[in-house]
């Protein structure tokens, strides 16, 4: 079975970290009993010793010496806030990311031929996976890999954008015709809002059947002016 550790670690008790954690739906406490390992409310703080063999060659013949490097690596407890720019904000791979966050963020539920479907993380290594603890002596111990530590979820992202084509992405989500038209219509007053920024359009650079679709592009041809507005675009993100 698979215990499951909260995103909330409890506090600290010497040199124990306690977590919050419930197999099937009873709750215990996970307690990370180990000299090695502080918390102090903000970070959690881990020393790690990490030995090798070093090799020379004497007279005498091939010496081996034993080496030891100690390295202490911090966590911060609560993830920074997290900005995330799409280039291609309005195509399929686009479209369809930010609308598989808002399903998930929402907790959307969808009909199919094969039934009712719910959003999920299902294969993204850090929303869907587990790491093995090891052996209780009845049972394998596996914790989720997103809250053994803290981890920034995907539905906390603030996303934005360019893309050379002014559909808004409900509207790229209906071309790129990934998901079902039930999901569509729960996405659309989230997806319609989100229009993505001009973006740099050079013929020689994109696909020859691009061309007809882009009329989203900031003007001109001169290449540092571009880089300005974009960079300026990220300033403003930034800010927001």
């Amino acid at each position: 079975s698979i215990i499951r550790i909260s995103e909330t670690i409890l506090g600290e008790v010497g040199d124990e970290v306690v977590f919050e954690a419930s197999p099937k739906g009873i709750l215990l406490q996970l307690i990370v009993d180990s000299p090695y390992v502080r918390c102090d409310g903000n970070e959690i703080e881990t020393t790690f010793h990490y030995r090798k063999n070093h090799f020379s060659h004497t007279a005498e013949g091939l010496k081996v010496s034993p080496k030891e490097h100690e390295y202490l690596f911090k966590t911060q407890l609560k993830p920074k806030k997290t900005g995330l720019l799409l280039v291609g904000l309005g195509g399929n791979n686009g479209s369809t990311s930010v609308g598989a966050i808002y399903a998930n963020k929402k907790h959307m539920t969808w009909r199919t031929k094969d039934g009712v479907q719910t959003a999920n993380y299902f294969g993204s290594v850090t929303q869907a996976s587990t790491v093995h603890l090891g052996w209780d002596g009845e049972q394998q111990i596996h914790v989720p890999f997103n809250e053994i530590i803290p981890i920034l979820s995907p539905n906390d992202l603030i996303i934005d954008g360019w893309d050379i084509n002014n559909k808004n992405l409900y509207e790229a989500m209906i071309r790129a015709k990934v998901f079902e038209p039930e999901l569509q219509e729960k996405l659309r007053p989230y997806m319609e809002p989100i229009v993505p920024m001009p973006s740099i359009y050079y013929p020689d650079f994109i696909a020859a059947n691009q061309g007809d679709r882009a009329n989203n592009v900031i003007p001109g041809t001169n290449k540092k002016q571009h880089l300005e507005h974009i960079r300026r675009d990220i300033r403003n993100f930034k800010e927001k």
